[in-house]
């Protein structure tokens, strides 16, 4: 099975991203309808800029995976260095709806902030409740800042609610920083798996502060294979079907670069990656 490429561009608009991630060699594109705390992007802003997006697609065949953030956090007691406040899903129902209506694919993307450990169990089959009616799933990121930091928690959580469509997210920074095994991966129902993030680390060595963690995961993140870590052992027992994703958040190239060229440049050091360590492309 040929692997899928998600790329993330941050540029003013949807359709410009679909067209770099064309031109760059990507299958898909991070949507980002709505943003972390369930802000309404530029198009449920404006709908009628969705001709744009569209024609765009209709021109490249790329299509679109995941709509955005919905974090999981307790709006009285926020996290230091998290993601900002935890949205009511039942709130985000009209991009739900816009999503479907317009072919998208994918779900929600969520992390965990609070330590009320209930309430995050209850947030999270909130928003797979709702999301389940419109035919999204729900991918939960381990994130080793967070406080689900594990892939052990992040399964303990899917066992709780017991969601069709819940998931996870697998990143490589967060797997290595918090000391994941392969076997781990390998003893997870493979459908539960939805995408995952391929990097590789700001530091072989864990920081000691995750305050500092989190500031340089977000900015200063390398290509696979700079640093000689192994990571070709999670990337082997990760199933097949899983949409790949870099994400290498990199300030310095992106300035020197450009955005498009270190995108071109992104995904070229990832498939070399896969060459040079035998993974199927």
């Amino acid at each position: 099975m040929r692997k899928l490429w998600k790329g993330m561009f941050m540029t003013p608009h949807l359709w410009e991203s679909i067209y770099m991630a064309y031109r760059a060699g990507y299958d898909a594109v991070g949507g980002m309808l709505m943003g972390r705390g369930g802000e309404k992007g530029e198009l449920m802003q404006n709908p009628a800029l969705w001709t744009n997006v569209q024609e765009a697609l209709d021109r490249t065949g790329i299509f679109l995976s995941g709509l955005g953030n919905c974090i999981i956090d307790d709006n009285d007691n926020l996290h230091p260095f998290g993601m900002g406040k935890s949205p009511d899903p039942n709130d985000m129902r009209e991009m739900f709806e816009f999503a479907a209506d317009h072919g998208w694919q994918g779900g929600v993307q969520t992390s965990v902030w609070t330590t009320n450990e209930d309430l995050a169990i209850e947030k999270f089959a909130k928003i797979c409740d709702v999301t389940a009616e419109y035919g999204f799933t729900v991918n939960l990121e381990f994130v080793a800042w967070g406080v689900c930091d594990t892939l052990a928690k992040a399964r303990k959580i899917l066992e709780a609610v017991n969601k069709p469509n819940a998931r996870i997210t697998m990143d490589l920074m967060h797997m290595y920083y918090m000391d994941v095994k392969p076997e781990e991966i390998e003893a997870c129902p493979a459908e539960w798996f939805g995408e995952y993030h391929i990097c590789d680390m700001p530091h072989v060595e864990f920081p000691t502060e995750k305050e500092a963690l989190a500031k340089e995961g977000r900015s200063f993140r390398l290509f696979p294979g700079e640093t000689g870590i192994d990571l070709a052992k999670w990337i082997r027992v990760i199933p097949d079907n899983v949409l790949v994703t870099p994400e290498i958040p990199n300030r310095e190239r992106t300035e020197k670069w450009g955005a498009f060229e270190y995108a071109c440049r992104t995904l070229e050091a990832c498939k070399e990656y896969y060459r040079k360590n035998n993974i199927p492309l």
